[in-house]
């Protein structure tokens, strides 16, 4: 087992017993000894926690994040045979025998969660190459499992290693039932539309890279719409073809009422998506149909009762914070992004080089994050372990060292979407950029230019933009001791900060009532959110907002239930000495 010491950072491969209370050899000290063998280290294989009685270092078990992910190697019988049962409940579905044994399913009982004890259930097989990656278990009703800790990718990979076209599908059936109507290089996404985990589309992004035409066959509903848009932001809207599958829902349905070849016509018949710059209505009849059926639906919220009434966060959108200097702009914007990320698996690319170096940055969004003071009086070294692995896996910075246009951070922003699938770029501040302006351009000219730049890039992507902007016409009371509450007209350079921004959010401190004000100036589209503001006060303990009147939050964000209320989260037992100020 790796250990670090929490004394010198060292890191050291120890032998333990399997179990239990033991002594060993302190890597840390034995060589300065004069007993070398001394046994001085007892460590507790439970806590994966020991301590030095010599030296009085501290040591716990080292998970190396940074190295690659290991994954479970799922067990495989050598059995093939499926059950009459499960033969006859296919060839309802017009699954022929000949395709369940290209794919190579089975039958077997296994441990399905959602019945708490084994069922009969048909086993779907995950390989890359001759290697068996996962297993998808499917019992009865519609009850799923893959293979915890197994290494999730798309189901039939192997079919599309030596073809330039690729159709993507959103079950192991729908998959089946293309290879049924004689289309052999589908691909099925592992967890259906409505997981939030892609991390398939990472896993499988270098097996992908040849492929220079996907058609996306997912289902026509809310779920495959969502799961349909993700993978175009992902592969690029000029390399995807959309299937319609008509009065259908997905192509199994289709392959049992219209049959094989009017199923295989559907990906001849699959249309590019509209034409940059025009838009294409018959194109996006789906979206229409699901807004006519359902309204017009809100972004995403963040679980925080008061801000959520304003402010809903809709991918492809301008989000615009301005304040004072020293107000909290910055410190708000983490509280955001970490409830976004935490809530909804939103991953997040910031420019942000006024919390330069990295690392401090890092510490305020672990405290974010775990609810703890990032301390080791505080966090324990598995809290430790765990937030690093999260915030490296969710969380990238852009910090180029020589070319800090806006160009080269949209750039950069752009391979981190393909690449890690980042959902929300926060550029924080706007006056940190290196601003190019043309010949004979005006100021307000070239805000606009920039502001249609980042706007673009948000659609084109679906991403979230956050941009930060400081003001400079700030005034002050009539009693010359307070500045007045800013607006998105004072930020400096052009009114286009307000007339071209989606959200306008303004972060405003009270320096004698110790409050933060959030105070929504602009939105832009009603069904969205709305303007007006909200109350906070500042946890000193991990760097969160809580509503005035309400109890300080102090759990961890990893471990909550975002289900229940926001009333139902808060903790008070983590406490801090407080400062007389906020640490902005």
């Amino acid at each position: 087992m790796k250990i670090k010491s929490s004394n010198t950072g060292n890191i050291y491969e120890v032998e333990f017993a399997k179990a239990g209370q033991q002594k060993v050899v302190c890597p840390e000290c034995s060589r300065t000894r004069k007993n070398s063998k001394d046994k001085s280290l007892s460590f507790n294989m439970a806590e994966k926690k020991g301590l030095c009685h010599h030296c009085k270092a501290s040591f716990f078990e080292y998970k190396p994040y940074l190295e690659k992910k290991q994954y479970k190697i799922p067990e495989w019988s050598n059995k093939t045979e499926l059950s009459d049962k499960a033969v006859k409940w296919f060839s309802g579905r017009m699954i022929s025998q000949d395709t369940l044994i290209l794919l190579g399913i089975s039958s077997a009982r296994e441990y399905i969660p959602q019945y708490e004890k084994e069922v009969d259930s048909i086993c779907f097989p995950y390989y890359r190459g001759e290697s068996l990656v996962n297993i998808k278990f499917r019992g009865v009703g519609k009850s799923f499992k893959l293979v915890s800790g197994a290494e999730l990718i798309f189901y039939n990979l192997n079919a599309v290693k030596d073809t330039v076209e690729c159709v993507i599908v959103e079950g192991e059936i729908d998959c089946l039932s293309f290879i049924e109507a004689g289309v052999k290089n589908v691909i099925s996404v592992p967890n259906g539309a409505g997981g939030k985990n892609l991390e398939y589309v990472d896993n499988c992004y270098d097996d992908l890279s040849h492929i220079e035409t996907f058609y996306i066959a997912v289902d026509n509903d809310l779920p495959g719409i969502s799961l349909k848009e993700e993978l175009v932001r992902r592969f690029g809207a000029e390399k995807c073809k959309i299937v319609n599958f008509l009065d259908c829902k997905d192509a199994n349905e289709y392959l049992v009422k219209y049959g094989g070849i009017e199923l295989k016509d559907t990906i001849t018949n699959a249309q590019p998506l509209p034409i940059t710059d025009v838009v294409d209505i018959d194109g996006i009849y789906d979206d229409i149909y699901s807004m006519y059926q359902n309204g017009l639906q809100p972004g995403l919220h963040i679980s925080d009762y008061g801000f959520d009434k304003l402010v809903s966060w809709e991918p492809g959108r301008l989000y615009t914070i301005t304040g004072i200097p020293s107000h909290g702009k910055t410190v708000f914007l983490d509280y955001i992004l970490t409830r976004l990320n935490c809530i909804h698996g939103w991953k997040v690319a910031m420019y942000s080089p006024e919390n330069f170096p990295v690392k401090i940055h890092f510490a305020g969004i672990a405290s974010q994050i775990t609810g703890k003071p990032f301390n080791a009086k505080y966090l324990s070294a598995d809290e430790f372990d765990r937030v690093y692995g999260h915030i490296v896996s969710n969380f990238h910075w852009i910090y180029p060292e020589v070319d800090i246009t806006i160009e080269n951070i949209l750039s950069k922003a752009r391979q981190l979407v393909q690449r890690n699938g980042i959902k929300v770029l926060v550029i924080d501040p706007y006056n940190k950029l290196e601003h190019t302006r043309n010949r004979n351009e005006s100021e307000t000219e070239y805000i606009g230019r920039f502001l249609d730049a980042i706007t673009m890039f948000a659609k084109q992507t679906g991403c979230v933009v956050i941009l930060v902007a400081h003001p400079t016409k700030m005034q002050k009371d009539k009693d010359e001791i307070r500045y007045k509450v800013p607006t998105l007209y004072d930020i400096s350079g052009s009114s286009n900060f307000y007339n071209k921004t989606d959200f306008g959010i303004i972060v405003y401190r009270d320096f004698d009532e110790k409050t933060v004000s959030v105070i929504v100036q602009k939105v832009k589209f009603r069904h969205l959110g709305e303007t007006g503001n909200t109350e906070y006060k500042y946890n000193l303990t991990n760097g969160r907002f809580y509503p005035v009147g309400d109890k300080e939050d102090n759990g961890s964000y990893l471990d909550r239930d975002w289900t229940k209320s926001s009333s139902e989260h808060y903790n008070p037992n983590i406490y801090i000495e407080p400062s007389s100020d906020f640490p902005f």
